[in-house]
Formats: C-alpha cells, structure tokens, sequence
C-alpha cells in the first residue's frame, strides 16, 4: 500500500515537473517570438551544391526559423526548388533564395516569369512589323494593328495602337534571365589548335574573344506577356485579318507611360486633296431657295421667289 502511494506521489510530481518545464518553455518561446517573429519554414541545401549545379531531390529540405531570421525571397517549398539551377554556389545548410537560382541547366522556364494573372501569348514577326528584329528580351514595345475591311460596300483603311507598354518574354527561344552558354576553355584551346595545325584561315581571334551568348537575331515570333483580354484582342485580329496586320514599336526602357491615342484612317494621311480624298469627295446636299413671300390662290399659299 505504501509503494503503491509512493508511486502516486511520483507519479504526480512528474507530471507537476513536465507541466512547469512545459511553461517554462512556453515562457521562453513566447520571449523569443516577439523579439524574433514567428517560427516560418525554408528550404536550405543538405550538402554544398556547384555553381550552375542541377538541384535534385536530397539536396534540400525544409527547416523551421524565427522569420527574422529567414533571407528575403527565400523559397519555403522544396517543390519551388527541384529542378532548377543554382547560378552561384551554395553551402551546405544555407538559405536558398531565387534569387540564386536558374533553370534548366541555364534555360529558364517561362511559365515562372509570366506575372500572376497575366498571359503569354506570341505573335509572328518579320523584319518591318518587328522593328528589323532588333527587339531583345525584356524590352518593352507598343501593339500597332492594322486592319482593312468593308463598311457598306466601302474598304476602310485604318491604324490603331491597340496596347501600350508591353513586356517582351521571349524573341523566338531567346528567353529573359538566360544565362549565357558557358564553354570549357580546354575544348576552345583545342579546337584553335586544330584550325592552326590545319593552316584553316575562318577561325579569326582567340578563345578570350570568343562570345558564345549573343542573341539570336533570326528569330520569327515575339512572346508578349498581356492581360487574359488583351491576348482574346491579339487572337481576334490574328485570325481576323492575320499576322501581317500586327505591327510592334518599341519602347524606352524606362519609359511606362499610356496615353490615348486616335484611330489613324486612310482620310487623314492622304487628305482632302489627294485622289482617294477627292474621290470620296460629295456634293453638299441640295438646300432649296427660301421663297421671297407667299401668295394666296384658290386659298392655297403659293411660294413667291
């Protein structure tokens, strides 16, 4: 009987001991979190990951910090993480944010550049509707469209800058944030001593020359990012009138203004004096002469001019 009390006893002075170390912690967490923000999770790297290295799944996972502690656009999910490149290198147990990462090997995705509730759409170019192709990714560009139909047995001719301050995505594959291709120097050493052994005279410069990240230039389409009813627009005047009816002009960089502008129609380029102008010219509707008085015949009023 008096084991059986002892044990009772101990019994709850264990758990009177588990409840006092429970607050006391609860005190200190409480302390800590008010000076410190609230725990958050991030992903960190579980072993030191190279530069331009290809993140797989065991290379991260995902701790709890004080959200003081936490890196700004530090990603919180491994899902956010696999599959991408680092662009610098990473330490074992570090932080990972985006702003550390590419993807694909040096390729980005496009979906993840593509703002929330906005749209990619593209649309075909040539050298005159796409400013002789010297558009680059991240430029901005206006939308110029225009088409020709019939109105009433009339072809109308008109032009209309349809968006404004646009952002470009891509210029063909050329996407933005691409990381330039990087080239082993012993391959480039080899390959200029094989030119020189050869005595080949169409390998000029040296491999500290050789650039191997210049954009294309001979690409055919142009991926814009718009609003869900600005790409319906684009599609519409695409199918309606076709591709040729769409022309860009660009922007400066730094320049985010909209501003109205008026419908251009074939009447005012050419004018009133040219031969489509006078050709659309009609004679003012006939006015009749207004009577001078009116006389009275057979008590009918009869104008008098």
């Amino acid at each position: 009987m008096e084991n059986r009390k002892a044990i009772i006893i101990s019994l709850i002075c264990f758990v009177i001991a588990i409840l006092l170390i429970t607050a006391y912690v609860n005190v200190k967490r409480n302390e800590m979190t008010k000076e410190f923000g609230e725990e958050v999770p991030v992903v960190v790297a579980t072993m030191d990951i190279p530069e331009y290295g290809i993140i797989r799944p065991g290379m991260v996972t995902v701790i709890r910090v004080f959200k003081n502690f936490k890196q700004p656009q530090t990603a919180a999910d491994v899902n956010d993480i696999i599959g991408k490149a680092s662009y610098v290198a990473i330490s074992r147990n570090e932080q990972i944010t985006m702003t550390k990462l590419i993807h694909q090997d040096g390729k980005p995705v496009l979906d993840r550049q593509v703002q929330k509730k906005m749209r990619a759409v593209t649309v075909v170019i040539s050298p005159h509707t796409g400013v002789g192709r010297l558009i680059r990714p991240g430029n901005r560009v206006d939308v110029i469209i225009a088409p020709t139909y019939d109105s009433g047995g009339v072809t109308v001719y008109e032009v209309k800058t349809l968006l404004q301050d646009v952002l470009v995505l891509a210029t063909g594959k050329n996407i933005q944030n691409e990381v330039p291709t990087r080239v082993d120097k012993a391959v480039l050493t080899e390959i200029e001593e094989e030119f020189e052994r050869k005595k080949r005279k169409d390998f000029f410069g040296t491999t500290e020359s050789l650039r191997t990240s210049r954009p294309s230039d001979d690409y055919s389409h142009i991926t814009l990012q718009v609003s869900p009813e600005d790409a319906e627009k684009l599609a519409f005047i695409t199918h309606t009138f076709g591709d040729r009816s769409i022309y860009l002009v660009l922007r400066n960089r730094s320049d985010h203004g909209v501003e109205k502008a008026e419908t251009t129609l074939l009447d005012n380029v050419l004018g009133p004096e040219s031969d489509y102008g006078r050709t659309k010219i009609r004679p003012p509707p006939y006015v009749p002469p207004r009577p001078k008085f009116y006389d009275s015949e057979g008590g009918r009023p009869v104008p008098v001019y």
